[in-house]
Parts: structure tokens; C-alpha cells; sequence
């Protein structure tokens, strides 16, 4: 089939003009972009599949890359990460800012006027080995094999599509916010710009600091919040202060959301009777049976999504294990989950090495001076009160914390059937940006993907603030 796809082309002449990455060394990857199951329209150029095992680890991490017409791509590539651990890449594609959209409770797949492709090249990596469409086996323990394995991936993916010198973007969600700032910094440490030339980096509601820092103590301050969203008698808001108090998470936050911040933030004991993040979930639940961890909005019924899999709204469908998708687009056949256990073989399920904020991150804010941190705030999954903590506990770039509160506005421009305006805040110091998105959930590119769409203008250049008013949608 592929055969005969690239001798219609040829005898049309198409070739160069409408794929201009086909050569003889990525012949093999190139997908079908009209041959797409369920998808009714031509997605253009794309290339898909494995790399050849990668010979240390014995892995093969799966692609799927998308190359953008737009002629100020020419020097650049943007990386996409989903998280988990063990959640495929594919679903930051489908359900958030990739050239198709399939999103929870919809119909079939629709054109989608926020891709990421319109501004950049783009490529989604299942990645550590096992996650997604990755061959596996997972055999990844610390964040520094995660680096090891994926800076062995890149080299040779950047081989194949002679991609060397182009300026490197990295960009995720959730826990890539673990990922990303390991794998930057191991690029940065290698100074190889051909290969590794970091040249920004955007971790979207990140996993960065331990839990409890991320849920318990900024729980109780989101439900006092959202008061119409957590609607808890008396009684229970009186017995979850009193906790709160006492577990010292009141004047914790308090004290580390101050600014400028002077004082480090003390070490927070992990102790089980001060699970509040647990306590309101269970309690919300049983209000709201359908409550929605990673988007406090949503209520019954659950719309099914097609993406099936272990996560919130899963339904009867699961698009990428079926065999026609995956033979259209390159991958192996898998029984395909996309989201995974036991990527990392430990007994909390998570990687060895620290927190991404008491580890590498400052310094990649300091090497790159090109950092978004951004969180939804209706997010319940990882808090944007825990981010903004684990950032006022870093110290960059000679200072520790944000010196002002970030209050500036985050600006979208008004488009067509997609609203805008001021969609949240925007605030930048010494070379990072932190942006909360006021209407989003845990998936910012999925829930207000005008502002994620922004926020990447600003992340490559193409526009000098996220607070300034415009008066036309930037491509």
C-alpha cells in the first residue's frame, strides 16, 4: 500500500513540493495522511514508527512526527511528552493540540484549528521504553535513564531526517514535568548544539515537588476556592481546618507564598494522617459520583473517551488498539493502553531520582532563560497553589522565588468561533514564566487551547509578552 501511495505521487510530481522530508531514509516511516482510520480529510505530511533498537537498552521508542509548513519552523522542532509515568504521547496528540482531535464525548475526529503543526514541527515520543507503542521491556529505574535512553533515541531520529543545528523545544504535562527537565539538562550538559541544542523548554500542570507539596497542604485553600464545586457541610470544612491546622499546612502555605521569598521551605513529613487531598477526593465523590480529578468542572455523565485506557471517562472504544490504526500508522502490533504500570519498578510507582524542582530545573531555567511553567487552575490532580510553592523554593539565576506576585494578565487574541481575551495570568522573572489558565483543567491544550497555543508563540519567539493585547491571531 505504501508502494503504491508514493508511485501515485511520483507520477503526480508531488513529491518534493507537498513532502519535502522523503528521502530514501525515511521512505519507510512516512504515513498515509489521507489513509487514516475515521478521519475524513488529508492530515499532510507525517512519518511514524521505530528507530532501529536502540542497542544498550533494548528498547525502541515509537514517533509519530508532523512537519509544518509554516516557513519560520525551518530552524526548529518541538518535542511533546505526555506523562503518567507510562502515559502515551499519542494522547496529547488526539485529545489536545495535534493536526486531528477526538476529544471525550465527541463524534469523530475534526480539523483542529489549535495544532501545534500550524506554528512548529512536532514530534510525539512514547517514551520511557514500554509506554504507548514503545517496544519495551521497561528497564528505566532513575530520571537519568530516562535522559540516557531518550538522548540515545534523538541522536538518531535527528540523523534520520537531518535535522542537525535545529533549535530544541520541550514540552509536556503532568509528570514530563519529572521528564523534561532531566532530559533538558542532560542535552544542555552535552554543549552539542548539531544534536542537543536546547533552545526552550514548557512543562504544562508539571509534576515537581514531592506530593504532598503538590496536593495536601494547598487542598484545603482550592476547596475554599471553589466553594460552589466542593459544596461540604459545616461540619466536614470545620474538620478539614482543624486538620490542616494542625498537620502546620495553613501557615506552610501561608509562608512559602510570599513575595519576594527569603526562607526555604522546611521539609513537609510525609504522615498518612494528613492525607487531605485524599480525604476531599473521597468526600466529593460521593457528592459527585462522576467528580473529575483533573477537571473540576465535570459532572455525570462521563463522557466516554476514545482513547479508552485506565483514565477518567474511559468508554467503549480504544481508537489506537485497533489493527487498522496501527498499521496505518506504523506501529507494531500492540495491545495498546495509553496509559501504563509499572514503567518505573518501584513500590510507589515512581522514578528514583528527586523532584524536578530539588533537582535540575533551576538550572535549566538558567541555561535556556526560556521556561513556562503553566497550570490550570481547575486542576485537582496537581494543584496550581503546589507549583507556585515548589517554584517560591527554587532559587534561579541568582534569587530565590518570584520577587512579585504573578499578576499580570495572560492575553489570548479573539478568534472566530474560539473566543479570547484575558484567559489568565502571565509572569515572567529572570528567564522563567509562570501562566495560570483560569478555565482549564489538568490538560491545558485540551480545555483553553487558545492560551496553550499562545503560550507556545511565546515559548519560540514569535511574540515578545503574553500580557500585551493583539489585534490578530499569530501564525
Amino acid at each position: 500500500m505504501r508502494f503504491l501511495f508514493l508511485c501515485s505521487m511520483l507520477l503526480l510530481g508531488t513529491v518534493k513540493a507537498q513532502f519535502p522530508y522523503l528521502n530514501n531514509k525515511t521512505r519507510d516511516f512516512l504515513v498515509n495522511g489521507s489513509a487514516i482510520p475515521n478521519v475524513t480529510w488529508d492530515i499532510g505530511e507525517s512519518y511514524a514508527g521505530y528507530l532501529a533498537k536502540d542497542v544498550v537498552e533494548s528498547t525502541s521508542l515509537y514517533f509519530w512526527f508532523f512537519p509544518s509548513s509554516n516557513p519560520k519552523a525551518s530552524d526548529e522542532i518541538t518535542i511533546w511528552l505526555n506523562g503518567g509515568p507510562g502515559c502515551s504521547s499519542l494522547m496529547g496528540l488526539m485529545l489536545e493540540n495535534g493536526p486531528f482531535l477526538w476529544q471525550p464525548g465527541t463524534y469523530q475526529p475534526v480539523p483542529n484549528p489549535f495544532s501545534w503543526t500550524n506554528l512548529t514541527n512536532v514530534i510525539y515520543v512514547d517514551q520511557p521504553g514500554g509506554t504507548g507503542f514503545s517496544l519495551g521491556p521497561s528497564s528505566v529505574v532513575s530520571e537519568f535513564d530516562v535522559a540516557r535512553q531518550f538522548m540515545s533515541f534523538w541522536r538518531r531520529f535527528i540523523k534520520t531526517f537531518d535535522l542537525q543545528g535545529r533549535k530544541i523545544y520541550l514540552t509536556g504535562e503532568s509528570y514530563a514535568g519529572q521528564y523534561i527537565p532531566y532530559i533538558a539538562s542532560a542535552m544542555l550538559d552535552k554543549k552539542d548544539e548539531t544534536y542537543f541544542n536546547v533552545a526552550g523548554v514548557q512543562i504544562n500542570d508539571p509534576y515537581i515537588n514531592e506530593m504532598n507539596i503538590l496536593r495536601d497542604v494547598p487542598a484545603l485553600a482550592a476547596v475554599n476556592h471553589h466553594t460552589s464545586l466542593f459544596p461540604f457541610n459545616n461540619t466536614f470544612k470545620t474538620a478539614l481546618t482543624t486538620l490542616a491546622d494542625d498537620c502546620g499546612y495553613t501557615s506552610l502555605l501561608h509562608a512559602s507564598l510570599q513575595y519576594p521569598q527569603n526562607a526555604r521551605l522546611p521539609p513537609v513529613p510525609t504522615d498518612p494522617g494528613c492525607s487531605i487531598h485524599t480525604l476531599v477526593t473521597t468526600a466529593i465523590s460521593e457528592i459527585n459520583p462522576c467528580f473529575n480529578p483533573y477537571h473540576i468542572l465535570s459532572s455525570c455523565p462521563t463522557p466516554w473517551n476514545p482513547v479508552g485506557g485506565p483514565i477518567v471517562g474511559a468508554g467503549p472504544t480504544n481508537y489506537f488498539n485497533r489493527s487498522d490504526v496501527q498499521k496505518a500508522i506504523n506501529a507494531y502490533p500492540t495491545d495498546f493502553f495509553v496509559c501504563k504500570t509499572g514503567i518505573f519498578p518501584t513500590p510507589n510507582g515512581l522514578d528514583t531520582s528527586p523532584p524536578s524542582s530539588l533537582g535540575p530545573l533551576a538550572s535549566v531555567i538558567e541555561r535556556t532563560n526560556n521556561t513556562i511553567i503553566a497550570h490550570g487552575s481547575l486542576d485537582f490532580e496537581l494543584l496550581v497553589n503546589g507549583t507556585l510553592m515548589s517554584i517560591q523554593n527554587m532559587t534561579w539565576n541568582g534569587r530565590q522565588g518570584f520577587e512579585r506576585r504573578p499578576t499580570e494578565g495572560l492575553f489570548v487574541p479573539y478568534r472566530a468561533g474560539a473566543g479570547g481575551g484575558t484567559l489568565g495570568t502571565a509572569h515572567t522573572e529572570r528567564g522563567l514564566t509562570f501562566s495560570e489558565v483560569f478555565m482549564s483543567g489538568h490538560e491545558i491544550p485540551q480545555y483553553v487551547p487558545g492560551a496553550a497555543y499562545r503560550q507556545l508563540e511565546f515559548l519560540l519567539g514569535r511574540i515578545d509578552s503574553l500580557s500585551k493585547e493583539a489585534k490578530d491571531f499569530t501564525a
